[in-house]
């Protein structure tokens, strides 16, 4: 993709999101979560750059069919697909899962007491309000684990996905 494409998630990314049917490593579901249609492939590298090599799992996202770009020269385009309700998950499991996989991913392997008790702690939400009581702590974990930054843009994406819900 080029650096000005916006990327958005195709039926079959949406889908992906809910079923889990394809063994997607952490950092790139965690990347297919964050892709919402508003963001040049630039942007998301600079926020997302905790996560590792952007570019190579967009393209690999893109070669799986989860994504898909837009030209983002002109104007930015914002596209949404729509995905029957039974296939996409709820807001609430969307951010449950975005939370865990970014808080292991991480950590990785020497956080791994860290990471299990708070995936104990999501385990036992149900609601956007008990997420948001999360939120601190995620912040903390994950701030001092990866970045300030990173951790803000990962709850900002939460925030807008509970929004929907």
């Amino acid at each position: 993709m080029r650096d000005n494409d916006i990327p958005v998630k195709t039926a079959a990314g949406q889908q992906e999101i809910g079923l889990k049917q394809r063994k997607l490593t952490p950092r790139a579901r965690s990347l297919l979560i964050m892709i919402h249609g508003a963001e040049t492939v630039t942007e998301l590298t600079r926020s997302m750059r905790s996560l590792g090599d952007v570019g190579a799992i967009l393209d690999e996202l893109a070669a799986l069919g989860l994504v898909t770009a837009f030209g983002g020269g002109g104007g930015l385009v914002r596209a949404r697909i729509e995905v029957p309700a039974a296939d996409a998950a709820p807001p609430v499991q969307q951010v449950k899962q975005l939370l865990n996989e970014t808080v292991v991913a991480s950590l990785g392997v020497l956080g791994g007491l860290t990471a299990f008790r708070f995936t104990l702690k999501l385990e036992h939400c149900y609601s956007a309000d008990e997420l948001r009581g999360l939120f601190p702590e995620f912040q903390r974990i994950v701030g001092k684990a990866k970045s300030v930054e990173f951790a803000e843009k990962i709850l900002g994406r939460a925030q807008s996905l509970l929004a929907q819900g």
